[in-house]
């Protein structure tokens, strides 16, 4: 079986051009060109090599005073020079395209990772399926929408393109997602942007919120007393949290100091 779901390098990458291309459309035109050449010109240089073998292999005199051969090194060292100065020039639109490559990475970078918070909702329910080409649509929407920041501002620019296409993803994918949803949705968009800064997202604390407790022993007993509104699994799960995160030490106190609190906020319709 293929699986011919895009890779996120290779998605950052398309990304990265579509920006690019929106920034300098005449030089990004004109790398493609360059790379295009690059071939034939490789293609050329290997002709060459091959059809001055062939000639000194069949030669059936002195390979100095050969003037078939001769005539066609001299031929083969002009192109060659040919060759390499149009190389020379291309490496001036290639450089300054590099560079402007090399600024705009971050937003390919968070746009690439945000389309695989599209392959995740999906598995919520099979109704939410989106295609490459509505997410590219999105891209080209929010490119387009920073229109009105200079382009010598690319700093700024770079900031404006993140958070607009951030927002128009949500706006549009909540169009098509069940109320209940929508929460989810911004969560795991939530996390895949904490996820960008290496140790910012504790994968442990994640899997607990996404899963659940897993503990059924309790070191102390339910508060609520049996049959009360706090369940036997629920207070398990609140002593587990308070023994493993360091961020949730103390919880179990609070609730046992402030029980008739976390009753009200239980009872809320918004907690």
């Amino acid at each position: 079986m293929l699986n011919f779901m895009v890779t996120e390098d290779g998605l950052q990458d398309q990304m990265l051009n579509l920006v690019v291309t929106h920034e300098d459309p005449k030089n990004m035109e004109r790398r493609n060109q360059i790379i295009i050449q690059k071939a034939e010109n490789e293609r050329k240089k290997a002709e060459l090599e091959d059809k001055i073998l062939n000639q000194i292999a069949n030669s059936e005199v002195d390979i100095l005073e050969d003037d078939v051969l001769i005539v066609t090194l001299d031929d083969s060292k002009a192109q060659c020079k040919q060759i390499e100065q149009q190389m020379q020039e291309a490496q001036v639109t290639m450089n300054h395209i590099e560079v402007i490559r090399e600024q705009f990475v971050p937003v390919a970078f968070r746009v690439s990772r945000l389309f695989f918070v599209l392959v995740q909702i999906m598995n919520v329910d099979p109704m939410y399926q989106y295609s490459l080409k509505f997410f590219k649509m999105i891209y080209g929407r929010a490119l387009d929408n920073g229109d009105h920041i200079e382009k010598n501002k690319r700093q700024e620019r770079k900031l404006f393109f993140i958070k607009e296409f951030t927002r128009l993803l949500y706006e549009n994918i909540c169009r098509s997602l069940f109320e209940k949803d929508k929460l989810l949705f911004s969560f795991l968009i939530c996390l895949k942007i904490m996820d960008e800064i290496p140790d910012s997202l504790d994968q442990t604390e994640v899997r607990f919120v996404m899963t659940g407790g897993t503990r059924v022993a309790m070191r102390k007993p339910n508060p609520t007393g049996e049959g009360g509104w706090l369940t036997d699994k629920v207070w398990a799960s609140i002593l587990q949290v308070s023994d493993e995160f360091e961020a949730f030490k103390g919880l179990d106190e609070n609730f046992e100091k402030n029980i008739k609190e976390w009753e009200r906020i239980y009872n809320l319709q918004k907690p």
